[in-house]
């Protein structure tokens, strides 16, 4: 995949293009930037009927809930899983608003498709599983624990874990483990349960994991360095080797999605918007080794949470682009 130049590969899609000025403050409502002309995103959801949850962290403020340094200042931010693909990347999962609680959508991938509701609690960063299960951390009880539920009929949550605060779960290729965060008062730690035995492991520090191919010990997740920057890792649990994929002392790097091949990973990082010279996020693309960091988004409202398509050939992310209210929507491209 070339990642370097997008282009659509959705036909038949029309997008508005607008700019607006208010109070002398001009107000940038373009879907796409000149930086990136070949990108050309495709709207899938409407953000005037439809509330998707995005992420609106102040990228100066830092997480020190996940970082574990009390209240200093660096990049770092944690969007998570708010999005993910179906295994026969027909359809896509996504939060929304309903009834004043975040909860799991399920709609497909063409623009304009109705969406079903999946759950009826309180759902954050969603995973969608081989075994045709969504996968969630649920906020319900006051605390957050590990559920699941059916991707496509009925509502019955299974409860994973109890009693702790637990996030992002994330699924591996062949369904074998459950890997998640646990926030204590040591700071964040990834875990992994085994779903056969349901044997819990204290993996190794570190939060946001996701599988990395087919190997169920390999994995990526977010550590944060002493000055607070989030980074990129790659963690062999098996052999114990520990890779420093992405760091940058004016970049922090978070939410790894790997594409289908394993070839590429798209990260959200900051950037500098040279229309309204403040930082934001947006999506980067860089080589499974950590080399050709390559910024794809460059506008100046929020991008976040990546998703590959299963095949590879589209990148879905959310969005606050191209309406006056900064809400959020569910955009698609092609490589």
């Amino acid at each position: 995949m070339k990642v370097t130049h997008l282009a659509l590969g959705l036909a038949g899609v029309a997008l508005s293009v607008m700019s607006s000025s208010c109070g002398g403050t001009k107000m940038f409502l373009d879907s796409v930037v000149p930086q990136e002309q070949g990108l050309t995103p495709v709207k899938l959801t409407d953000e005037a009927q439809n509330a998707v949850v995005g992420n609106r962290q102040n990228i100066y403020t830092a997480n020190w809930r996940a970082s574990g340094i009390a209240k200093g200042k660096g990049l770092t931010w944690d969007t998570g899983n708010r999005l993910a693909v179906s295994p026969d990347g027909a359809d896509l999962a996504y939060l929304s608003v309903v009834d004043k609680a975040s909860n799991v959508m399920v709609k497909k991938t063409t623009a304009g498709s109705p969406s079903t509701q999946r759950t009826f609690r309180r759902a954050q960063n969603i995973w969608w599983g081989p075994d045709g299960r969504l996968y969630f951390n649920d906020n319900t009880g006051g605390t957050s624990t590990i559920g699941s539920t059916d991707a496509r009929q009925g509502s019955l949550v299974k409860q994973i874990t109890n009693n702790n605060d637990d996030w992002n779960p994330a699924i591996t290729y062949d369904g074998s483990l459950i890997y998640f965060t646990r926030y204590d008062a040591s700071g964040p730690s990834i875990w992994s349960i085994n779903t056969k035995s349901g044997e819990l492991t204290n993996c190794t520090r570190g939060y946001s994991p996701v599988p990395y191919g087919k190997n169920p010990m390999q994995i990526l997740c977010t550590r944060n360095s002493q000055k607070g920057n989030s980074e990129l890792w790659l963690i062999n649990l098996e052999k114990g080797d520990e890779t420093l994929l992405l760091s940058d002392t004016e970049k922090g790097f978070s939410d790894p999605a790997v594409s289908p091949d394993g070839r590429w990973i798209l990260v959200v990082a900051n950037s500098l918007s040279s229309i309204t010279n403040k930082q934001n996020t947006d999506i980067y693309a860089v080589r499974s080794d950590g080399t050709q960091l390559t910024q794809i988004t460059y506008h100046p409202e929020i991008d976040c949470s990546p998703a590959w398509s299963s095949d590879g050939k589209f990148i879905y992310f959310i969005s606050s682009r191209a309406n006056k209210d900064r809400k959020f929507a569910i955009y698609a491209s092609s490589g």
